[in-house]
This record gives C-alpha cells, structure tokens and sequence, in this order.
C-alpha cells in the first residue's frame, strides 16, 4: 500500500503531475475551440446582418456563463489548498496563478454553477493524485479551450460590428448588442479586440493550448 499524501506533499506531486503528463494530461487541438464556438453558433459561419450581430453577441454570453462554471469549479480545491497547504503561493505560482487571480475567481462566482459541471468532471477524469494543485491546473487547460472558443466568437462578433458601423454607426448597433447602451461603448471593445488580437490574419488569432 501507498501511504496517503499529505498538504506538505502537494508542491512535489504538482511538479511529478506535470512532468508526467508533460505538462497537462488534458489535451486539446486548434479544432477543439473551433468545434465549440459552432455548438454555440448553431453551426453557423457566416455573419453579415445586424440580427446575426445581435445573435451572436448572446451566444458570446451564453459560451461565457457555462465556461465560467469551469472556473467556479476551481474554487473548492483553491480553498482547500489555502486551508492545508503550507506554501499556498508557491503552489499557485505553479499554476500560473496569483493570490489577485483567485480573489477575481471568488468575486465573478454565480451560485449554482459550481457544483458538477459536465467538464470539469471531464478534465479531472483519470488524474491520479488527489491534490488540489493538480486539479486546478486541469481545470485551467479545459477553461483554457473554451476561453479559445470565446476569442473565435469575439473576433467575429468585432470584425462584423465594424463592417455594420461603417455603413449605420456605432450608435445604431448599440442597441443589437447585450449590455451596450451607447455606441461609443462597442467601439471601445472593438478597439480592445483588435489591440489583443488583430485584424483577420493576425497571428495572435491563431488557438493553441498554451501552458
């Protein structure tokens, strides 16, 4: 028999976790997020009217709620690791995390989408170790295709409300989307969009899974 691992423990098995799934043991491909972003859209590929931009930007919403359940799921084993483990900061370093991120992570929670959410059940299936760590850390690489999935959908919701914006103005669009009330609001997100991530063919468009 094994002896059970104890918190002292958990940092070493982290470090074993990612080391032997080489880095993560949930995978995903440039075709995941793509295969996503067409669930939410129904299968469609093509945008061109202002009630495609209004549909798509609810989609947008409805992706970000279910993948935020992901996050949510996290909370549990951060709070478990905060509670026992003796070098909790150490820990989230090694998940790419910091004390700031987890309080975002606890402030943004929705009561009732925490528990047994499809897939974070998915990419915790198969891990070994019963360390919260390890467990947060899979659950970034799933929230990590999805968030994938959100940029698919985003570039395309931006890229269509500018070509809309030229021909009826950003104070005409306003209303199509979900929570802009003024035109100079959706300006300034598609502004952001195109400092994060570009014009179509910008590299930065590119999905991978990043560790």
């Amino acid at each position: 028999m094994t002896a059970a691992r104890k918190p002292s423990d958990w940092l070493e098995d982290m470090t074993w976790h990612r080391r032997m799934y080489d880095q993560s043991k949930f995978r995903w491909v440039p075709e995941d997020p793509m295969s996503l972003a067409l669930t939410w859209t129904k299968g469609r590929v093509e945008f061109t009217t202002p009630g495609h931009l209004r549909r798509l930007d609810i989609q947008l919403h409805e992706l970000r709620y279910y993948a935020g359940g992901i996050e949510d799921a996290m909370l549990d084993p951060l709070a478990l690791a905060r509670e026992q483990c003796p070098d909790y900061r150490a820990g989230l370093e090694l998940v790419g995390m910091t004390k700031t991120d987890v309080d975002i992570l606890r402030y943004n929670a929705l009561g009732g989408r925490v528990r047994n959410h499809p897939e974070a059940k998915r990419a915790l299936r198969g891990i070994p170790l019963p360390n919260p760590f390890s467990q947060v850390w899979e659950l970034r690489q799933m929230h990590g295709m999805y968030a994938a999935a959100d940029n698919i959908l985003e570039d395309t919701f931006c890229d269509l409300a500018t070509e809309l914006a030229e021909d009826l103005g950003w104070d005409s669009i306003a209303p199509l989307t979900v929570i802009h009330r003024t035109g100079n609001g959706v300006r300034l997100r598609v502004e952001q969009q195109r400092r994060e991530r570009g014009l179509p063919g910008d590299p930065r468009r590119r999905v991978e899974q990043r560790y």
